[in-house]
């Protein structure tokens, strides 16, 4: 499932799949439980970050930005981190240029994650 350039050190797979379950202890339950509050947030946020970005909220897009950025590294999401990351960054600079292609592109790779994800738990044993 790792979408990683095989000849490129840096490049990063689309779900790390060892952090999420590291971060889960390695528990198929509470792995789920994790992935389904990750989704619940991730909708939350994303609606916010919409919102905050109509409204040219800038410090508003600099916080949820940060948090989404945070909670994906925390699940081992790489594809979610260079789009959000880089519209923190623009927020901290207090610009929104570009923010609507990168919103677009975090909503992209969100639900490129989604059906990793679907089709990693497919295949857990059932809990």
């Amino acid at each position: 499932m790792n979408t990683s350039d095989s000849n490129s050190g840096a490049a990063k797979p689309v779900v790390d799949f060892e952090q999420l379950q590291s971060a889960s202890g390695d528990d198929p339950a509470l792995l789920r439980e994790l992935v389904d509050l990750y989704f619940r947030q991730a909708g939350e946020i994303m609606a916010g970050l919409e919102k905050a970005l109509a409204e040219g909220a800038v410090s508003e897009v600099d916080r949820l930005a940060h948090k989404f950025t945070g909670s994906s590294l925390a699940c081992g999401f790489w594809a979610m981190v260079p789009s959000l990351r880089q519209l923190e960054h623009n927020a901290k600079d207090g610009r929104l240029d570009g923010a609507a292609e990168l919103f677009a592109e975090s909503a992209r790779q969100l639900e490129i994650v989604r059906s990793h994800i679907n089709e990693y738990l497919s295949k857990l044993p059932p809990t």
